[in-house]
Order: structure tokens, then sequence, then C-alpha cells
């Protein structure tokens, strides 16, 4: 078997792996959940692009956020095993063949959901009065150009070569790209074009020029590569439980006045659970992340009942995403020698998830204060009677399937 039929190999492995997980994230209720939620943020959008000044400036710093998250992300896919490091070693030319045809598939991955972010953000350009109806395919071409730097920069930062070489370039590429960036945001298009073709042009000549001879970093390839998979399974393992996703402690300092709260430590389950939450990144980052993201959907959204909708839906999904901390007490083996009822550990659930959602209940009432403090107290009213239908009529049902 030659290296490239086994590359073939993993990725009919890997795709059929994918395949198989993704029928259950994508099950029907949470199908029905994103169409409304779509809906309700494409209308929020629209009242948003109605109501922008022109010349605003919020928008563009937003979008400079918004894309340079989307070009700084992503790596690329290699499918690499830790066992390749002893027994692909002598065969790194074959290795490099299979290597360049996954930075093509990378790039045009990554240039896909590039150019659909591109897409949404032109009404909001053009809205501003940034960006006339010539400018938009120089536009996207310039997303795409920043995407294909940072893609061949992360392929060949996987190989061997000195780590203040490494810096420097990583340095310098990130700072030319968020000058460019601003550039196409706050002074033209066209010029902000030019500069991500020119630095595109100058980046292939260094590389081709430099780092065509360097050998490949094994131990980067395996480590770059298991992040990637771990991050997908982490994501697909709140849905249903998986052999390989890995629990990932991390350190959230900010997040420690939660346990001087007289309600977290009332019981050695509550006790357990609450700091397992905290410092699972997997259940805390998802918390965190949902919570700003329906936070700046709805403070962008002055239409109550788009709010009512945006924010149920997420309660809902922070809900039903935490629910999986079931898991945690079949997983430790205390609970198993210790005489604690299923009742029990089900109560803990449903206080630990009641209170957190009551927090996402209070932050989304917040955003909402743009349209006015009678609607501010109608949700947070809405909000409250959710997450007690949730905790005690819903998830009940939920965890006896």
């Amino acid at each position: 078997m030659t290296i490239g039929d086994l590359f073939k190999t993993r990725q009919s492995i890997y795709y059929k792996k994918m395949s198989k997980y993704l029928k259950y994230v994508l099950n029907d209720h949470f199908v029905i959940l994103l169409l409304f939620l779509g809906g309700a943020t494409g209308l929020a959008y629209q009242n948003y692009l109605e109501a922008v000044e022109y010349n605003a400036l919020v928008p563009r710093l937003l979008l400079l956020i918004v894309i340079g998250l989307t070009v700084f992300s992503g790596s690329i896919r290699t499918l690499v095993e830790p066992a390749d490091a002893v027994f692909l070693l002598p065969k790194e030319k074959a290795f490099d063949k299979v290597m360049k045809k996954n930075l093509i598939y990378s790039l045009i991955f990554h240039s896909f959901y590039t150019l659909l972010i591109g897409v949404l953000a032109a009404p909001l350009l053009s809205a501003i009065g940034h960006m006339e109806s010539n400018g938009f395919v120089f536009w996207l071409l310039t997303l795409v150009c920043w995407k294909v730097i940072h893609g061949i920069h992360a392929y060949y930062s996987l190989k061997q070569h000195r780590s203040e070489r490494g810096r420097t370039i990583r340095l310098i590429i990130g700072s030319v790209s968020i000058v460019g960036i601003m550039v196409s945001l706050f002074i033209s298009v066209i010029t902000g074009f030019l500069i991500s073709v020119v630095t595109l042009g100058l980046f292939f000549l260094f590389v081709f020029q430099y780092s065509q001879s360097d050998s490949w970093n094994w131990e980067t390839l395996i480590e770059t590569e298991q992040r990637r998979i771990q991050k997908i399974y982490s994501i697909i393992n709140l849905f249903i439980e998986t052999p390989y996703s890995k629990y990932k402690v991390k350190r959230l300092k900010f997040m420690d006045f939660l346990y001087t709260l007289p309600v977290l430590d009332r019981n050695t389950e509550m006790y357990f659970l609450s700091r397992m939450f905290v410092r699972n990144y997997n259940f805390s980052g998802l918390y965190l992340r949902l919570l700003l993201i329906g936070g700046v959907v709805i403070y962008f959204s002055e239409n109550w009942i788009i709010n009512s909708l945006i924010s149920i839906l997420f309660l809902y999904l922070i809900g039903f995403q935490l629910i999986p901390l079931r898991q945690t007490f079949k997983k430790t083996v205390y609970f198993n020698l210790y005489p604690n009822t299923d009742t029990d550990k089900i109560k803990t659930i449903q206080k630990l998830i009641l209170l957190l959602l009551t927090g996402g209940s209070i932050i989304y009432s917040i955003s909402s204060v743009n349209s006015g403090i009678l609607a501010f107290m109608r949700l947070l009213l809405l909000n409250g009677i959710f997450s007690l239908f949730f905790t005690y009529i819903y998830m009940p049902r939920r965890l006896k399937k």
C-alpha cells in the first residue's frame, strides 16, 4: 500500500465517522431551532441595515472583529496519526504529495466559509456607504487572498525551521493582515484588495525561496491534528457521547466568584458538579460563547418578538447542550461508591442548569434594554417561565430517554 492509498483509506474512515455522528447532531429538533434562529437573525440584520447611520463607525469595528476571526481561524486537515512519526519518516518525499493535496482541500474549504462571511457583510458595507456594487468582487477577492495567505502560512508552519524565524513571520503576517483589513473597511476596498494581492505575491516568493527544503516537524504535525480532531469531537460530544473526545481542563480564574455562592456548596453532588462545569472548558466555554452570541444578536434588535424568539432559542440551546453533565456522574467512580440515588443526582443537575439558565435570562434581558424598560421586564418574565419549564418539565422527560 502506498502512502497515497493509506491516506485515502483514512479519509474514507474519517468521513464515515463524521457522517455517522452528524446524524445525531443535526437531529430534527436542532435543525428546526437553527431554521428559526437563522430566520430571526436575518430579520434582525435586515432591520439593523435599515436603521444604521451613513458612515457609521461601530459597524466597521464589528466587521473588523468578525473578519479578523474568520481569517485567522482554521487549520490544515492532515489526518496524521501519532505512529506516523516513526513509520512515515523515511517516506517524506511521498508524504509531501499527500500534504499538498491536504493544503488544496483546506484552502478550498476555508475560502468557502470566508466567502460566505464576506457575502453576508457586503450589505452592511453598502448600507454605511463604504462600498458600491462594483466593489463587491474586490471585497470577496480580498478576503480570499488573506485566507489563502494564512492557510499557506499554517501549512509551512508545520515544517522544521528556526523558532525565531517562525515567530517573526507570524508577527509580520498578522500585522499586515490586520492593517490590510482595516484599509478595506475604513479607507477603500480596492486599495485593500491591492495590498492583499501584493502581500500574497511577496509571501509566495518567500515561501518558494526559503521553505521548500525544510523537512516536516512531526511533533507539530501530530499535535495540530490532534487539537483539530478534539475540537470537532468536543462539539459532537455535547449531543452524543463519543469515545474520542477528551475533556479539556482550563483555568478560568475570572469565574472563581461562583464558588462563593451558597447554593453551590449545599451537598456533595452540587459541589462536585459546579466545579467540574467551571473547569471543563467544553461546558463552560460553550456556555460563555452562547451567552455572548445571543446577547450581541439581541442587543442589535429592537423588535421585542424577535428578541423573545432569539432569547428562548439560545436558552434552549444552553440547557439542551448541558444535559450531558449527567454523564460526569456515571464516569466518576466516587458516586458509584457513595449511597447517592439517581434522583439526588438528577435534582442536582436540574438546580445547576436552572441557575445557569437564570443567569442567561438576566443577561439576555439586559441586552434588550434598547427596546425599552417594558420590553426588558417582559423578556425577563418570559425567560424565567421558560427556564422553569425547561428544567422541571422538559428535562426530566429528556433524561428518561
